[in-house]
């Protein structure tokens, strides 16, 4: 929602120095309804030309939830706890435990892992499958991120060409018009270079970043478990897996605000994570 706001708050910035620019007889100044329709009708058909229409109507349908911030497709601290739980269980040769904690994962990358190990897979052959499923997790959302890319690329391209059949449609007229009335046209015909400015830097290339965001905090998780799994296929002792994922960071779980005082330390609740710590015999 933090995100959502300082978008919120851009749009209104840019609206107020509008309004204090323009006079208070041109309030409507700045609306071209045909120009905003070349700009997004002629994105919009070139991005249904260039890519699969049943992906376009998909971003198109999910906007409103990637302008509001959706959730992470990934509950990190749940799923470094269960890594844990299946290292430990896998070292001290409970295949039998084991096979029942893994029905309770909801990581595919995770349970696929654990399936592997469990079937004897060589680490190498374990690393090339498990990548290749990564790869397919986070393709849907990079591919979104590729159309709001293009769809910027292409806004501004069509505001130009909305300028120019403006400035044609302009001179056509010019000897029968007088200098008011083109002046009014110029300043209509350069409204769609401005849409797509607006539509490509206001809309398109901040919601490609947010998810190009998205996909590098998804990519990363996926990468630690996948080191993870391989200190588990070798037998390394937990507590030497709890370390690594310390060191490539423990996330924050999420706790309301008026609990945030009586938070405890990371540390404390890894430590609740591992009861075999305490009886641990090498």
């Amino acid at each position: 929602m933090r995100l959502f706001t300082m978008f919120n708050t851009t749009l209104l910035m840019l609206l107020g120095s509008v309004v204090v620019l323009i006079s208070p007889s041109h309030l409507f100044a700045l609306i071209n309804l045909p120009g905003l329709l070349v700009v997004l009708g002629g994105t919009l058909c070139a991005v249904l030309l260039s890519k699969p229409q049943h992906k376009v109507l998909s971003l198109i349908r999910e906007l409103p939830a990637i302008v509001k911030g959706q959730p992470a497709d990934f509950n990190g601290l749940a799923e470094f706890k269960q890594l844990l739980r299946c290292a430990h269980l896998y070292r001290s040769s409970q295949v039998r435990v084991l096979e029942q904690e893994i029905t309770l994962a909801t990581q595919p990358i995770l349970i696929k892992g654990v399936q592997l190990i469990l079937d004897r897979c060589s680490l190498g052959d374990i690393n090339n499958i498990l990548r290749k499923e990564c790869a397919r997790l986070l393709l849907p959302v990079q591919e979104k991120s590729q159309l709001l890319r293009l769809m910027s690329s292409y806004a501004p391209a069509f505001g130009m060409l909305g300028t120019l059949l403006g400035m044609i449609h302009m001179l056509y007229g010019l000897g029968e018009v007088g200098l008011e009335q083109v002046g009014a046209t110029m300043g209509f015909a350069l409204l769609t270079t401005l849409y797509g400015l607006v539509v490509a830097n206001l809309v398109c290339k901040p919601l490609a970043i947010k998810l190009e965001k998205r996909t590098a905090e998804h990519a990363s998780h996926l990468n630690t478990l996948l080191e993870g799994l391989a200190m588990m296929q070798e037998k390394t002792h937990p507590l030497v897996i709890r370390d690594m994922l310390e060191a490539h960071g423990i996330p924050v779980e999420r706790v309301a605000e008026k609990q945030s005082k009586l938070k405890p330390s990371l540390r404390s609740k890894w430590l609740k994570l591992l009861p075999l710590a305490a009886s641990h015999a090498d």
